[in-house]
């Protein structure tokens, strides 16, 4: 009967991946000249691109709503819709466009993945879906992630929003010992930055990072990788200057770059119990063009 219905979710994650590669093809990694327009604000399509934009940035920046909170599935398919009714009108997912706006389609598929109602399918989506992974993790990798904040698409909330949605699937999240809860460092540092967030306070937040860090160093702490990141994710958001941001920021993408490189940890990344990418596109949000 468990094989039975493994197969069952087999097939409808199947479906969903045709469903996805009908709305848009999976973009390949950023070129150098791709990158230059990660905003996408150039080309006949230009202005489809920018309405389109519109439609994911108010999924975190609705009154209400956040990248610390699940968006509600209603919110998500409004976006969706909205999002590729902008992008028919320019014929931006047409053959001829196949070479245009690599992020916007890459987000366009994230997002469609969030919309998913079966969220099992979500829990080793990239392991299973390698060109997905790879994009992604060319824009977690190799692409500055201010310059991606600068484009205005919102890719660490819409990872964080699939991370979130995971936690509806029983036993998909990481076990304590996979995020570091499991040790007093963790178990304080959980706590510090519940309080921090609560408060809305950035110097508190600072601290909270700043305080397991250096409890991990203390306790030689060697377990989990994602507790750390969490840690310099909340310095980045709690830091008010933004060369210190900036700092902050590059030093958790070289962090990235030593943790994840494969798209199996990238599904554990994605599967942690850390507000980790929320924390991280809260970050970004200062440096995001108007």
């Amino acid at each position: 009967q468990q094989k039975y219905q493994q197969q069952q979710q087999y097939q409808q994650y199947q479906q969903q991946q045709q469903r996805m590669q009908q709305q848009a093809q999976a973009p390949p990694a950023p070129d150098q000249d791709e990158a230059l327009d990660l905003a996408c604000s150039a080309g006949p399509r230009a202005e489809g691109w920018a309405r389109a934009k519109l439609y994911f940035r108010a999924i975190f920046e609705t009154e209400g709503t956040s990248p610390l909170q699940m968006p509600s599935r209603e919110l998500l398919v409004a976006a969706l819709d909205g999002a590729m009714r902008e992008l028919k009108a320019v014929e931006a997912l047409s053959p001829q466009a196949a070479d245009e706006c690599g992020l916007g389609k890459l987000c366009l598929q994230l997002l469609s993945f969030a919309t998913i109602e079966d969220t099992s399918a979500l829990v080793q989506m990239f392991a299973g879906l390698e060109q997905l992974a790879s994009p992604v993790m060319t824009m977690l990798l190799d692409v500055p992630w201010v310059a991606t904040a600068q484009a205005g698409w919102p890719i660490f909330g819409l990872l964080g929003t699939i991370n979130m949605r995971k936690g509806q699937v029983s036993g998909a999240l990481n076990t304590i010992e996979v995020d570091g809860l499991n040790d007093v460092p963790g178990q304080a540092f959980q706590a510090e930055l519940a309080a921090a967030l609560q408060a809305a306070d950035g110097g508190i937040l600072m601290q909270a990072g700043q305080n397991y860090l250096a409890r991990a160093e203390a306790v030689g702490s060697q377990g989990s990788a994602l507790a750390p990141l969490t840690a310099l994710a909340a310095q980045a958001l709690g830091n008010p200057q933004p060369q210190e941001k900036i700092a902050i920021l590059q030093a958790l993408q070289n962090a990235f770059k030593q943790v994840i490189g494969t798209a199996a940890e990238l599904d554990v990344a994605l599967s942690t119990n850390w507000p980790m990418w929320g924390l991280i596109q809260l970050a970004l949000e200062p440096f995001a063009a108007a």
